[in-house]
């Protein structure tokens, strides 16, 4: 496609750009990005647990993704500082890369066993704040570079590309463990990220945009109408995860194996998910930014309302009630990320620091998802699964009170034009 000007101001700034280049570009790093969050939630606990690490030790893999919480602390630095050379988001995405790809190198040389197991957890967690770092500037390189009709496209190969990350990572890396030598999976994760950099390599970034003032979490606090989009962002995602947490649980204490729920949940899961993303895409270009969030949100209710009847009576776990209610959890979360991250980062375009914009965004939704996740298990194990899927459904009521608050208060902002 050839070069684009978009003459709409965007933060007063005119967005050019190469769209299906620089989509494409993206969609290869958040696929990177996915790598380290698949190795810390799903294949490292099961591989340590598999060679008889203690539960305690188990317990902390998840910890290696704290980066992806934490990040919008230091969003403005990556915003702020850069090489004029390189280019603003080039000079932060290709370090980063290679340093994911010689931290996969460190731990393809590493002996994969108990005593190093410490120091392999590090690594991962080294690889998730590259990952986590990075996702910043290229958050900030879509915004800066693509018109708003351009955004849900991005953000739907986003989601679709973190959550293809996961599966190479999570179940890829635990399928290639059971036939090649620890040393080789690693160099083979390696290769993927160095394949996955090699178009930022080869693409020259434009000049850089200029801001009249440097990035900071302050200026995206006193932007109007930021609260209450960060509170609507946070919110669209916590019943998925609150039903999609509690799901294996459920299912575990109907009679299902572990492996069985390991498969559902775990592939199933990212694969129906990785179907909402192109769901969202086909949404987004017949309806608006908001009707296909409310389509996302209908969706994943009618999942917690599946789990809470298969609670209510535990008979109908068979495999194709099961199936179903998987599908419309999976779905429904593909497309309310989809839709959600196309909102704010349409916000984050129309102000002056979209990197940090998107990183507190992203960050205050994860550790939303991380508590309230917490908090529904928590209920659950003390009054019933009932009553820990009615967390994620009241959750799910007041982000639909909230989208109709902010759609309705947001008029003539801009964050539904195309």
């Amino acid at each position: 496609m050839q070069s684009v000007v978009d003459t709409s101001l965007v933060g007063h700034r005119p967005v050019v750009t190469r769209d299906w280049r620089i989509v494409l570009l993206v969609a290869g790093l958040y696929l990177a990005q996915g790598l380290p969050v698949g190795l810390a939630f799903q294949a490292y606990p099961t591989l340590l647990r598999n060679m008889g690490a203690s539960l305690d030790l188990v317990a902390l893999t998840p910890l290696a993704s704290l980066p992806w919480v934490a990040k919008l602390l230091w969003a403005a630095a990556v915003e702020n500082r850069w090489s004029p050379r390189l280019g603003r988001r080039r000079s932060w995405i290709l370090p980063l890369q290679a340093g994911s790809v010689l931290t996969l190198a460190a731990m393809a040389l590493v002996p994969f066993d108990v005593p190093n197991m410490g120091l392999l957890l590090g690594l991962i967690a080294l690889l998730s704040l590259f990952s986590a770092t990075q996702d910043i500037a290229v958050d900030g390189l879509a915004a800066e570079r693509l018109p708003s009709a351009s955004l849900g496209r991005v953000n739907t190969f986003q989601v679709a590309g973190f959550m293809v990350g996961m599966l190479l990572g999570g179940p890829g890396t635990m399928l290639l463990f059971d036939h090649f030598h620890a040393s080789v999976v690693f160099s083979l994760l390696a290769t993927l990220v160095l394949l996955c950099s090699l178009p930022v390599l080869f693409w020259q970034e434009p000049a850089a945009v200029v801001t009249t003032d440097k990035a900071s979490l302050r200026h995206f606090f006193k932007r109007p109408f930021s609260g209450r989009l960060t509170a609507l962002v946070m919110l669209v995602t916590l019943g998925g995860s609150t039903f999609f947490g509690l799901a294996k649980l459920i299912l575990l204490d109907a009679g299902w194996s572990v492996s069985d729920v390991g498969v559902l949940a775990g592939v199933g899961q990212l694969l129906t998910i990785i179907l909402g993303c192109g769901l969202a895409g086909l949404l987004l270009q017949q309806f608006s930014r908001w009707a296909t969030l409310l389509a996302g949100l209908v969706m994943v209710g009618c999942a917690g309302l599946l789990w809470l009847g298969l609670v209510m009576q535990p008979g109908w776990s068979g495999m194709g009630y099961v199936i179903v209610a998987t599908v419309f959890g999976g779905l429904g979360i593909g497309v309310t990320s989809v839709a959600s991250y196309t909102l704010a980062m349409r916000f984050a375009q129309l102000g002056e620091q979209p990197g940090t914009d998107c990183s507190v965004f992203q960050g205050l939704q994860t550790l939303g998802d991380i508590l309230v996740s917490s908090v529904a298990i928590g209920v659950a194990a003390s009054l019933g699964y009932g009553s820990g899927l009615g967390v994620g459904l009241l959750a799910l009521g007041a982000a639909l009170a909230m989208l109709w608050h902010v759609r309705r208060s947001t008029r003539g902002l801009g964050l539904n034009d195309a």
